[in-house]
């Protein structure tokens, strides 16, 4: 009867140390940031005044909104390519009708709707066309690219009306609105993800898609929603880009893919699926805002970002994989 105490007493002590464990991987990421907070304050000058933390969190908005669209899919086990492209698109799109002299409003909506039908046609190429979502996403990737860049022969389209500037670079008190949109935003979809049916359909359906669709789940059409949402949001982050530079160019977005996959796999966003949420993901997006602007100020090629977010990848998914591991043996 004591031995089986004692066994009981040493799988609960272990049961502990697992949860204990997984409790640190799942807040990795602000730690890591509150490390780097605190080396740039002592260590890195012009860092720790509010102009700078104001540059950081208005270099992460645009990044941030893609971020929240890419973190979406891959806890559904799948990813986006086209939300670089499918930004540039919209942003020429919304450029040119505004140029017709169309009210900024009904140009936005259009834009919206551009990113809606975009995201759609992503979700029925890889549910009802039964394409891998890599292959759809590079194919409509490449397609909204060139069609942009074939549109404008290449060019930048600049000077565009107020009101298509507003939310990209309008301020509240001098408080950048495009921070506000990208920080709503986020806690609007961590809720969604975390209080709704839908958002515990899209965990189900991303920790395992048989079981889901067993269980009455309909899958293909939370993959649809998934992907029409990412679709929405990066034309979102196209009219935000537009409006802070106030012009319109098809190369915009061509390298900003990557860094919203990083920051939601650094966040904690599983490359497998059903694991992660939308706040360690905004960490993610702080993250490299940080490193790209502690560079900067220590006069650092910016080119050395990408080999510290590679180095951060490495460790976020070696943590990944720790973490499946404990949660398998729970």
């Amino acid at each position: 009867m004591e031995q089986v105490t004692e066994e009981l007493s040493d799988t609960d002590v272990k049961l502990k140390r697992r949860k204990r464990i997984i409790w640190i991987i799942e807040r990795f990421i602000w730690i890591v940031v509150g490390v780097f907070i605190i080396f740039g304050i002592i260590f890195v000058p012009g860092f720790k005044n509010w102009l700078n933390f104001r540059n950081i969190l208005l270099h992460s908005s645009i990044l941030g909104v893609l971020a929240i669209g890419e973190s979406l899919c891959l806890l559904t086990g799948n990813f986006d390519l086209s939300i670089g492209s499918i930004l540039a698109f919209a942003g020429i799109l919304g450029a040119l009708i505004a140029k017709w002299k169309i009210p900024s409003l009904i140009t936005i909506i259009i834009m919206l709707f551009i990113g809606l039908g975009a995201g759609f046609l992503n979700g029925i190429l890889i549910r009802k066309i039964k394409l891998n979502a890599f292959v759809a996403t590079l194919i409509t990737m490449l397609a909204w690219r060139g069609t942009a860049m074939g549109i404008v022969g290449g060019r930048t389209i600049w000077d565009l009306p107020e009101g298509l500037r507003l939310l990209g670079s309008g301020t509240i008190k001098g408080f950048p609105i495009q921070i506000l949109i990208m920080l709503s935003l986020f806690v609007f979809f961590h809720i969604a993800l975390t209080q709704t049916k839908f958002g515990r359909h899209i965990y189900i359906v991303g920790d395992n898609e048989v079981a889901a669709y067993n269980s009455g789940i309909n899958t293909d059409k939370v993959i649809i929603i998934v992907f029409t949402i990412s679709g929405t949001l990066s034309a979102f982050a196209g009219l935000l880009m537009i409006g802070r530079l106030n012009a319109a160019s098809p190369t915009y977005g061509s390298d900003i893919l990557f860094d919203a996959m990083s920051a939601a796999i650094i966040g904690g966003i599983s490359l497998h699926g059903g694991i992660g949420n939308l706040l360690m993901a905004l960490g993610g997006v702080i993250l490299l805002s940080i490193i790209s602007n502690m560079l900067n100020l220590y006069g650092v090629s910016p080119y050395w970002a990408t080999t510290v977010r590679a180095l951060l990848l490495l460790i976020a998914v070696l943590l990944d994989t720790i973490k499946r591991r404990l949660v398998r043996y729970e």
